[in-house]
């Protein structure tokens, strides 16, 4: 692998007073980004939390306000933990995972191992912006994966250890939690949400808390606004005051699953909350405008998706499912290949690179040296231009050393040095012997990526490669012969000239 530091960029939240920035943190190339999603999966499976007080989701909300009583004096407030991994404690919530382990009777050794881990992934708190490394003094890692199961770690021991006592005090009926987003139903003629407002901001010395009151019998959680009637509790679909009826367009160039997701999002929404008749019909009008505003078809804006669709796959899936492909959709073309797969255990997703993000965001900053990236090489011998072609996780100046330690000790450890040394040709300078033909982590993807440019070596009989490693391939043929009826292309989309 060739790991690099997390990089960080801001995001305005524009629909906030005093647009705020949120900072968000690239830990997917970062030292221990797959230790944090190991550390992750072998605590759910080890010590599991309780989750008492969270939600899966609104539905999830929905059903708990129906099995919730209403009185004339019950009221609704929302408070919310502010900047809530920054202010995790490390040493705290270190403890309460040793308790945890512990409690679930882990084997000894097993459990010093991950803390172990715990300790590394927390002490790797930095990120990189303008070339500058900063160093998070406090708190979980932003953007690490291990980062929410750490931080419910805490909160929901917490929970555990107050809020009966809050709720016995306050006489707060309903306790629901969202992540850092609390919903609490309590009775106003016995407190007030300043008073226990104060009270939760003393739980904990990093945590703080701040609160939102009803407005009219209304309060707005999620993604729906819950109505308190003298006699029940009602739903209707929320969206912030900076919605726009933006979707991506039927007439863009995009994928068609991806311009249906947002459809069959909003369709799945109407139909699995329990709006109320008026509600219904008024979100069922503004979907239809955003279809009209979005130019979809008549016919699709008419058009529901099936009950049948809406409903959680519930069967267990077979191995085979979860085999995917990613395609880059450039238009019909892309459609037409991948039709091939249909009938066969893989399965297609899209991705695209003409969004907005791409041409209006800042970018990542990228690495100034691009000997320091990993990806797929071509090295050329100075005599007679032979190509060896290879990949590597790690940067492409270790690899490039690595053949030229070779050719110096007389090692069979790589072709190209082989080369060199029986034909008695020179071993040239990096700028001079090495292409960079496509940057690229490591993974099932890289080795297609370098089988494809293998075989465009092999075709022209130029190739040192191992000829036994090397197929026949009509896909690869179909994209060099397209290649060579426009030679202004790049030879493939797998093509990244550096």
């Amino acid at each position: 692998m060739n790991p690099s530091a997390p990089t960080i960029k801001g995001l305005i939240k524009v629909h906030k007073a005093g647009q705020p920035i949120r900072p968000v943190v690239n830990w997917k190339n970062a030292p221990a980004y797959n230790l944090a999603k190991l550390f992750s999966q072998k605590m759910r499976q080890l010590a599991p939390l309780p989750n008492t007080h969270n939600l899966e989701n609104t539905r999830n909300l929905i059903e708990k306000l129906k099995h919730t009583p209403i009185l004339p004096h019950f009221r609704f407030a929302s408070l919310d933990i502010t900047n809530l991994y920054t202010n995790i404690p490390i040493k705290d919530t270190r403890d309460i995972l040793t308790d945890n382990l512990e409690q679930n009777n882990t084997n000894p050794e097993h459990k010093q191992e991950l803390l172990k881990w715990f300790d590394t992934i927390t002490n790797q708190n930095y990120f990189t912006h303008n070339g500058v490394i900063q160093i998070q003094k406090e708190g979980l890692a932003m953007g690490a994966p291990s980062s929410g199961l750490i931080s419910e770690t805490f909160l929901q021991q917490m929970e555990h250890r107050h809020l009966t006592r809050l709720s016995t005090k306050h006489k707060i009926i309903e306790y629901i939690r969202y992540v850092d987003d609390i919903l609490i139903i309590f009775y106003s003629n016995h407190t007030d949400i300043q008073t226990i407002l104060t009270d939760f901001n003393t739980l904990h010395p990093n945590l703080k808390f701040t609160a939102e009151t009803e407005t009219d019998n209304m309060i707005n959680y999620l993604d729906v606004t819950v109505h308190r009637t003298p006699t029940d509790w009602k739903i209707s679909i929320y969206r912030k005051p900076t919605f726009t009826d933006t979707i991506i367009p039927y007439t863009s160039n995009h994928p068609a699953q991806h311009k249906f997701a947002a459809v069959r999002f909003l369709y799945n929404r109407l139909n699995s909350y329990d709006l109320p008749t008026e509600e219904y019909n008024r979100e069922e009008q503004v979907i239809h405008n955003i279809l009209v505003n979005n130019s979809f078809p008549s016919r699709q804006q008419k058009k529901k998706p099936p009950p049948s669709k809406l409903k959680k796959q519930t069967e267990p899936r077979s191995a085979e499912d979860k085999k995917w492909v990613t395609f880059t959709y450039i238009g019909k073309e892309t459609t037409f290949i991948t039709n091939v797969f249909k009938r066969t255990n893989i399965k297609i997703a899209f991705r695209t690179e003409n969004t907005i993000g791409n041409r209006l965001l800042h970018r990542e900053q990228k690495t100034s040296d691009k000997y320091m990236l990993s990806g797929i090489y071509k090295l050329t011998c100075p005599v007679c231009s032979k190509a060896y072609v290879g990949q590597t996780g790690r940067n492409f100046q270790i690899r490039f050393n690595e053949h030229k330690h070779a050719f110096k000790t007389n090692s069979h450890t790589s072709k190209f040095a082989q080369h060199l040394i029986e034909h008695n040709h020179p071993f040239g300078n990096i700028q001079n012997t090495m292409q960079i033909l496509r940057r690229h982590r490591k993974g099932p993807h890289l080795n297609t990526l370098e089988k494809f440019h293998i075989y465009a070596e092999y075709v022209n009989s130029n190739h040192i490669n191992d000829s036994q490693t090397i197929f026949p391939n009509r896909l690869f043929d179909v994209l060099l012969k397209a290649h060579s009826k426009n030679p202004s292309l790049p030879p493939s989309p797998l093509h990244d000239q550096a």
